[in-house]
């Protein structure tokens, strides 16, 4: 004779129930993962929600879309490669030059200027210029990060005396930054973390002086 299933068994759902922001975030960073192992051929509903072990019609209900998700996708990420850069530039401690070559680290550090990191990105810059969204995202985010980095080299060309145009050289330094990323996405044995680091400098130092300590591991 079948034994009586339990009272709590019949209770138990299929998927896990969690708070909204919780799995939101589950999503973002299951599609995030996605992104990483396939690029845009990878972000589908079904792949993320297999991913995320999630019922299918839950992105509908926390994002909407999927093309707001990719967008959640898009903040998350410049958030995260802002976040390091950001805390060096708040430190009291550091000198300005200090503070100017903590960002460059923090952009270039392993966690940071990894390859699965990289194919995200560059899925996502692949979308940048026909997705208004992301656009509109990627204006917003570029032009805080200029302005923030803008502000670090001025700092130290003030302390130095020196004599520059921050904004445009903050545009080129930028430029550079996504130049040796998609450089490292596409042929990573070409291109070491130093090697990155040394580039930066490179630019930057003959306009505002020395600010490279590379360790002996770079």
């Amino acid at each position: 004779m079948p034994t009586k299933a339990s009272p709590t068994a019949r209770r138990m759902p299929r998927y896990a129930r969690k708070q909204a922001p919780v799995r939101r975030e589950q999503l973002i960073e299951a599609a995030i993962r996605c992104l990483g192992e396939g690029g845009m051929s990878a972000f589908t509903i079904d792949r993320i929600c297999r991913e995320a072990a999630v019922s299918r019609g839950l992105i509908n209900h926390h994002f909407g879309s999927k093309d707001e998700l990719l967008a959640c996708v898009y903040e998350t990420m410049t958030d995260y490669l802002v976040q390091s850069p950001k805390a060096a530039l708040e430190r009291a401690d550091l000198s300005p030059g200090d503070r100017l070559r903590g960002m460059i680290e923090a952009t270039f550090a392993e966690d940071t200027f990894d390859k699965s990191k990289l194919r995200v990105w560059l899925a996502l810059w692949g979308q940048v210029s026909t997705n208004q969204r992301l656009h509109a995202i990627h204006q917003a985010r570029y032009r805080q990060y200029r302005a923030r980095l803008a502000r670090a080299i001025e700092q130290v060309a003030s302390d130095r005396k020196r004599d520059v145009d921050a904004n445009r050289l903050a545009t080129t330094l930028i430029a550079l930054i996504d130049g040796l990323w998609l450089e490292w996405c596409l042929a990573p044995n070409l291109l070491t973390h130093g090697d990155a680091k040394i580039a930066c400098y490179n630019l930057i130092e003959p306009c505002v002086g020395s600010i490279c300590q590379l360790s002996d591991g770079d």
